[in-house]
């Protein structure tokens, strides 16, 4: 095989591994091994099963043309089971969106999963989605010649619990969800369910409205929880056969929250905060947490009978200095995923910056989706040195455009684009035969990142994963804090296994 070898020593020259004293060489806690909770991920199918047994309400509103794509609205009502949601809200309502451009591809709809506010708190207003706007959905529809389908408030919020009566929305009403099962899986479920469940509604009704195009598949996309809510609803429903979460860094879930306590000594990123006020951080090594997980992560899924679910083309956007996220969760799953599949990280952005992104992250997916061409990956293999590590990497086609960015920290494992860590862009040469290497060499002091971005001739990007340098060491400190957004919450240990 020939392959190009380039050294590449992460922005600035270095020369040998330097550790100090703030590293670990192993981690600062464990992942435990937890009984096996299989059975809980039937909870998706049958919530699925009794949602598709409701009977669809929904209403037309009204008819316009925007940019020259009819635009049809809809209001659907979603009935949640009584028994089984933890809000004093047991209808959910939500905007259903079509967008039709002139000459539309048949049978193939894209979905997104949208947000909005649509129970106001006291001294607050209605809120129209912000993930993906009005402007930003006619431009999918024209520049894609896709039907686009949006449903908004998934999930509805504000949600009032009936215990406590306290108004929550985003990830506090999920992070309260997930502690209301953990206490009680009998009564509870979490909230991606009815969020899940709700999109899957969205669907039946586009296939009644949009007859006219036959339309009986979907492309399904959502930013943050509702891309976790993407992979649900790919998972449940067979009528999905293309799925793009953005910024959900976090399947494996298990093993890539013990490696985020870890990466930041032993705490947690501020953004975790609904989740850590709910205690959840708490209960990671516990048997709840387990069956938990067996619900809502994605790769419970990965085996067995819904193997085929996760076969689906997908594309999957995550950020270079995400809030949530270590920047190398990605080892955790990515390579466990069946079929096919793409990686993109955003560089230089946070967990919301990658809306900047979405139109042309999602434009050239489907157009390679409608024309039934498959999706560009880059395999990469890693061999570690002592003062280094060699990256083989191969291309399923040949790029037009090859970078890499790097970052470093000196201080800390921290590169969250809210603590001012921003990648540099370097050029590097084409590879020969669709294959080449790359030295990545650790640097004197703290930690590096680094991927490689190819541009394919239709501008399709795809990447590798990020890779640490050096991965194996940890701090045993929270990182400096830089600003609200740039701070960590106090550890408090991983929890127990319990039975």
């Amino acid at each position: 095989m020939n392959l190009i070898k380039n050294t590449i020593l992460p922005v600035a020259l270095y020369t040998a591994l330097s550790i100090n004293q703030t590293l670990h060489a192993q981690p600062l806690q464990r992942e435990t091994d937890i009984k096996n909770e299989s059975h809980f991920n039937t909870l998706l199918f049958e919530y699925q099963k009794k949602s598709k047994e409701l009977p669809l309400n929904a209403i037309f509103i009204k008819e316009e043309k925007l940019q020259g794509v009819r635009v049809r609205h809809y209001r659907l009502t979603f009935q949640i089971p009584k028994s089984e949601q933890n809000f004093k809200e047991d209808k959910w309502l939500h905007d259903v969106i079509f967008y039709i451009p002139d000459k539309p591809y048949l049978e193939r709809s894209l979905l997104i999963i949208n947000n909005g506010i649509n129970n106001p708190s006291s001294g607050q207003s209605v809120a129209k989605p912000t993930d993906f706007t009005v402007d930003m959905l006619v431009k999918l529809a024209n520049q894609t010649h896709t039907i686009v389908t949006s449903i908004s408030d998934i999930p509805n919020q504000y949600l009032i619990d009936e215990k406590d009566d306290k108004p929550r929305k985003e990830d506090d009403s999920i992070a309260h969800s997930w502690h209301l099962f953990m206490n009680d899986t009998a009564k509870n479920v979490p909230l991606q369910l009815p969020m899940t469940a709700a999109v899957s509604q969205a669907m039946s009704l586009a296939e009644r409205v949009l007859k006219e195009w036959d339309i009986k598949t979907f492309i399904v996309t959502g930013l943050s929880k509702r891309g976790w809510t993407a992979w649900l609803t790919a998972i449940s429903d067979p009528r999905v056969d293309a799925v793009v979460p953005f910024v959900i860094d976090l399947l494996n879930q298990r093993k890539a929250l013990t490696h985020m306590y870890n990466v930041y000594g032993g705490n947690w990123p501020i953004a975790f905060a609904p989740y850590y006020n709910e205690n959840i951080d708490t209960q990671i090594n516990t048997s709840q947490f387990s069956k938990l997980m067996q619900v809502q992560d994605p790769l419970a899924y990965a085996n067995g009978q819904y193997k085929e679910r996760l076969s689906i083309p997908k594309y999957i956007i995550n950020a270079s200095g995400d809030d949530f996220y270590a920047p190398d969760n990605a080892q955790f799953y990515y390579d466990k995923l069946p079929g096919e599949r793409s990686l993109r990280v955003i560089p230089n952005s946070n967990h919301y910056g990658v809306k900047a992104f979405a139109v042309q992250t999602l434009t050239y997916f489907i157009n390679r989706i409608q024309q039934n061409a498959k999706l560009p990956d880059i395999r990469v293999t890693v061999e570690k040195h002592s003062n280094a590590e060699t990256l083989t990497l191969h291309f399923s086609e040949r790029p037009v455009r090859l970078s890499l960015w790097s970052a470093n920290n000196p201080h800390s494992r921290d590169f969250r684009f809210a603590c001012n860590i921003r990648y540099q862009q370097s050029a590097l040469p084409l590879p020969v035969n669709n294959a080449m290497q790359l030295n990545l060499v650790y640097p004197p002091q703290g930690w590096s990142a680094a991927f490689i971005e190819a541009t394919f001739s239709d501008g399709y990007v795809a990447t590798t994963p990020i890779f640490i340098s050096k991965d194996d060491t940890y701090p045993d400190k929270a990182p400096e804090k830089i600003g609200s957004a740039c701070q960590t919450l106090p550890g408090r240990g991983l929890g127990l296994a319990t039975e």
